[in-house]
C-alpha cells in the first residue's frame, strides 16, 4: 500500500510551526535556531518561513529580538492552512486523455473531487495544538522518610 506523503518543504513547514506552536513564550524565535533544532537546512527553512508569513501563517519581526511566531493561536492553525500555504489548494484534476471516454473521464473526476474533499476536510480537523507533545517533566523524586526501625526506636526510648 502506498503512504501518503508530504514534499520534504511541506514537511519542514509542518516541523518549523510545531516548534513554533510549542514555544511557550510569545518572543519570535530566528530562523537559525528552529533550523538547528529541527535539523532543517537553514536557507531552505527561511524560504519557507517567508511562504507561511505571506499566506499569515507566521509573522515576522526584524531586528536582534526579531524571528518568527504565530499569527493565530495553535488551535486555530489546521495542519490544511500549512500543508495549502507551501503545496497549493488541495483539489483533484486529472488530466483529459481522449483514450478516456468522456462520461467515464466525468466520473473519474467527481470521484476525485470527493476524495480530495475528504481530504480536505479531515486535514482541516487536524490543529497544531493538537500535534504537540509536552516535554517530559524532570522533577526529583520527593524525598521518603526512612521507616524507624525497632532498633533505633529501643535505643531512643533508652
Amino acid at each position: 500500500m502506498k503512504q501518503l506523503q508530504l514534499s520534504r518543504t511541506a514537511t519542514y513547514a509542518v516541523r518549523a510551526t510545531i516548534q513554533l506552536a510549542k514555544s511557550e513564550n510569545s518572543r519570535p524565535i530566528p530562523c537559525s535556531k528552529l533550523a538547528a533544532d529541527g535539523k532543517m537546512p537553514e536557507r531552505f527553512l527561511l524560504q519557507i518561513l517567508r511562504n507561511l508569513v505571506t499566506h499569515g501563517i507566521l509573522r515576522s519581526t526584524r531586528g536582534v529580538e526579531g524571528g518568527y511566531s504565530l499569527t493565530r493561536p495553535p488551535r486555530e492553525i489546521s495542519l490544511l492552512d500549512v500543508i495549502e500555504a507551501i503545496e497549493g489548494p488541495m483539489d483533484a484534476e486529472v488530466p483529459f486523455e481522449e483514450t478516456v471516454p468522456e462520461g467515464s473521464y466525468a466520473k473519474l473526476q467527481d470521484a476525485l473531487h470527493d476524495v480530495a474533499s475528504t481530504a480536505r476536510r479531515q486535514l482541516e480537523a487536524v490543529k497544531f495544538s493538537q500535534l504537540i507533545v509536552p516535554e517530559p517533566t524532570t522533577s526529583p523524586e520527593p524525598a521518603t522518610l526512612a521507616e524507624p526501625t525497632p532498633d533505633s526506636n529501643s535505643a531512643a526510648s533508652s
